[in-house]
Order: C-alpha cells, then sequence, then structure tokens
C-alpha cells in the first residue's frame, strides 16, 4: 500500500515499553508533548517482573512516579545465592534501594502521567525515512500511513526499526534462554524480603519478592529446548522449565508449577556488544534512540530497566536546555528547531556513552560467566572482573542527575 504524509507531530516515540513510556513522560514534565506508537493493542507487561535498584529509582523520583510505585512493592534487604547441590549460601546484604515490580504496574503508572491520546496502540512501524530537504524522519505504518515528525526517538526494543535505520550493528544471540513468570500467594509466601538465587546443572534460577503475596522468577537455561520453536505456548514454557529443574528444592519446583500461567514469557537473551558501543552511531539529524534499541544487555546485572529509566531521564533534561525560547510547538523556523534538536541529542549521546559502556562491558562478562563451559574459563573471567570492577555493585549508586 503506498503512503503519504498524513500526520504531523513534533516528538514521535516508537515503543510503548518501559522505556517508551518513560521518556514520554520526562518530556511531559519539561513541557514537550508526545506521540508513542505501540504496535499490541494494550499496554505490554511481558516479563512479569523487573528489578529496581537505587539507580533507576532515583530515575522514577525525577518523572514524579517513585512514591506511588513504591506502595507497591517491599524494599529487599539482600540476596541469597547457593548452588543446589552444595551446602553452603552466599548472603549479600543490600545497603541502596532494591525492590522488584510487576512490569504492568510500572507500565499503568507511567501510562496514567500522560495526557490523554499520547499513545497509539495497535501501530506496526515498517519503516523511517528522512524527508529530502527538510531531513525531517518520516515514519511508515503497515496501515499504509506516513506521520512526519520533527524528533523520532526509538524505543523498540533489541529488534528496534530505529536502530536499524541509524545503522547499529545487529544484537548477538547468547546461548541462554530465560523463562519469566510470577507466582501469587493468596496467604502470603515464605521468601520474606531476600532475592534468592539457586544455581542448578545449566540453569540459573532466581525467585525475587515483590510484595508479600507476589514474587517474580526468572530461569536462565544454558541449554536450547526442543522445543523452542513455540515459545509463545505457555503451557510448554512451564513443562520446558519444570524439565529443566531436576533436582531443585520441592518448594521451588512448586512455584513454578503454580505460577500464574498466563505471566509466563519464554526468550533468548541478546546483546549489543560492548565494543560496538564505543562508536555506534547512537544519532543521526533528528532521530536517536534509548533503552534497549540503544544498549540491550543480558539480566545478569539487573539494570536493563534501570537504565532505560536513566536514558529517559537525561533525554528530557538535554533537549529542554537547547530547545528554542518559543518551543516545540511554537517554532516558526524548521531549520533552526532542527539545529536545537540536534545539539540536545548529542548531548545526550556524549552523556550517556560512558555509562551504557560500563554497564555492557560488566554485563558482558557476568553472562560469559554463567556460560561458561569450564571452571578455568570462569576463573580467567573473574579476573578480569576483579581487575575493572573491583567494587561490583558501584554501578548502581550512579545519579543520572535531576530532570
Amino acid at each position: 500500500m503506498a503512503t503519504s504524509v498524513e500526520e504531523l507531530f513534533g516528538v514521535v516515540i516508537i515503543g510503548g515499553g518501559i522505556c517508551g513510556l518513560a521518556t514520554a513522560l520526562a518530556l511531559h514534565r519539561k513541557g514537550i508533548n508526545s506521540l508513542v506508537l505501540e504496535r499490541a493493542e494494550t499496554l505490554r507487561a511481558t516479563g512479569a517482573g523487573i528489578s529496581i535498584q537505587v539507580n533507576g529509582w532515583r530515575a522514577l523520583d525525577q518523572l514524579e512516579v517513585g512514591d506511588e510505585l513504591r506502595k507497591l512493592s517491599m524494599p529487599l534487604s539482600g540476596m541469597d545465592k547457593r548452588e543446589i547441590h552444595g551446602t553452603g549460601t552466599v548472603k549479600v546484604s543490600y545497603r541502596t534501594e532494591v525492590r522488584c515490580l510487576k512490569r504492568s504496574d510500572l507500565l499503568q503508572t507511567l501510562a496514567k502521567e500522560l495526557p490523554a491520546g499520547s499513545i497509539r496502540f495497535g501501530c506496526q512501524v515498517e519503516g523511517i525515512s528522512l524527508e529530502p530537504i527538510t531531513r525531517s524522519p518520516i515514519v511508515s505504518t503497515s496501515d499504509g500511513t506516513a506521520i512526519k515528525a520533527k524528533l523520532l526517538i526509538g524505543c523498540d526494543g533489541s529488534n528496534s526499526v530505529v536502530a536499524k535505520f541509524l545503522g547499529l550493528k545487529a544484537v548477538k544471540a547468547l546461548p541462554m534462554w530465560a523463562a519469566r513468570g510470577f507466582a501469587t500467594y493468596a496467604e502470603g509466601h515464605n521468601y520474606g524480603d531476600r532475592f534468592q538465587q539457586l544455581i542448578g546443572d545449566g540453569i540459573n534460577f532466581r525467585v525475587i519478592p515483590v510484595d508479600d503475596k507476589v514474587v517474580s522468577f526468572n530461569a536462565i537455561q544454558l541449554q536450547p529446548p526442543k522445543e523452542c520453536a513455540n515459545i509463545r505456548d505457555v503451557q510448554l514454557i512451564q513443562k520446558v522449565t519444570l524439565q529443566a529443574m531436576q533436582g531443585f528444592p520441592e518448594e521451588i519446583i512448586d512455584l513454578v508449577r503454580c505460577c500464574d500461567i498466563a505471566s509466563l514469557s519464554f526468550t533468548q537473551l541478546c546483546y549489543r556488544a560492548p565494543w560496538h558501543m564505543a562508536f555506534a552511531k547512537f544519532q543521526q539529524d533528528t532521530v536517536t534512540v534509548a533503552g534497549d534499541a540503544m544498549h540491550v544487555m543480558g539480566p545478569f546485572l539487573g539494570q536493563g530497566g534501570s537504565c532505560g529509566l536513566e536514558d529517559a531521564v537525561v533525554l528530557a533534561r538535554c533537549l529542554a536546555k537547547t530547545m528554542p525560547d518559543e518551543g516545540f510547538s511554537n517554532a516558526a523556523d524548521d531549520r533552526k528547531l532542527g539545529k536545537s534538536i540536534e545539539e540536545g541529542l548529542k548531548c545526550y549521546v556524549k552523556e550517556r556513552r560512558r555509562r551504557i559502556l560500563v554497564l555492557s562491558f560488566q554485563t558482558f562478562l557476568m553472562g560469559m560467566t554463567v556460560a561458561a563451559p569450564s571452571g578455568m574459563k570462569k576463573v580467567l573471567i573473574a579476573a578480569v572482573m576483579a581487575v575493572f570492577f573491583r567494587n561490583k555493585y558501584k554501578h548502581t549508586d550512579y545519579n543520572c542527575g535531576s530532570l
């Protein structure tokens, strides 16, 4: 179907996930309205739970939703890590704020703070182009509509259309698959306020309390299941996960057996290589990326969501600093406005590049430790970690600054 420019907007954000909605809200707090294009028909909640560490809570506080979200989650006091065939438990105490949220709670809280009509559901983006003269981005959708924007932000995940337009290298797949979900205990669970990590043969299982009745879990498996082609079949996800949990304590097996089955998802883990990020082109004209579209990384540090929240705050702040006095809506000179936007985006990319390089490198090493087939490789990777990351929790104390 042929497309024609039928709609004009100041800011268009592709992707209505956590980063997309957070970016829209950050811009809204700075007086800049946007349109979020989301391919799903409703808010997405894939993945069940999401861990937010202190750096993420700082960003949520800047978005003015932190206090409301704290009411929906409990603070975690620490982590207990053990091998199911071992006898000892490694205990780590958290000295800063760590909580786990239901993704649906986080998305709904962000969405309800946006002006009515900010999200367009059921909108599948097919391609991105630039208008030859003004260099304004044009978004082509599957229904034949073309949307012209003054600023385009790709928050559309690891298979980002916007990242592809910018020429970013494709993400790499890890030999790991993660099953995620949550379970609800009407009478309350027995996990207290501790993050539990159990390591078995080829599987790393994590249990994270959300509140006193709900726990989130994810099971990282190192071997591809034979039925991995049917990864959207929740019954099959449950079956595959239970099969991988041989030798696990009965109460952990029961958690998966009795989980809220509709919450289950199953995905292969992927990452954007840290060495590609050093010189990657994250901005062209008035087009940029944020969240997983910019820096998809494995879940080994629990920083994917928090890093995307940081992106939102920094992007909105940088844009607001360079905006002309008349703002987006009233700017009469498109060329001048375009230059202002480009200046803001360059500031954003410069500020975020160092942060995501460090996080991505640390996450990559952590992932290699999990996937390493031999003890010798694990030791070598641990040695590299010790050199570059003496304080392995330092990344959580990052402050993205005020909005």
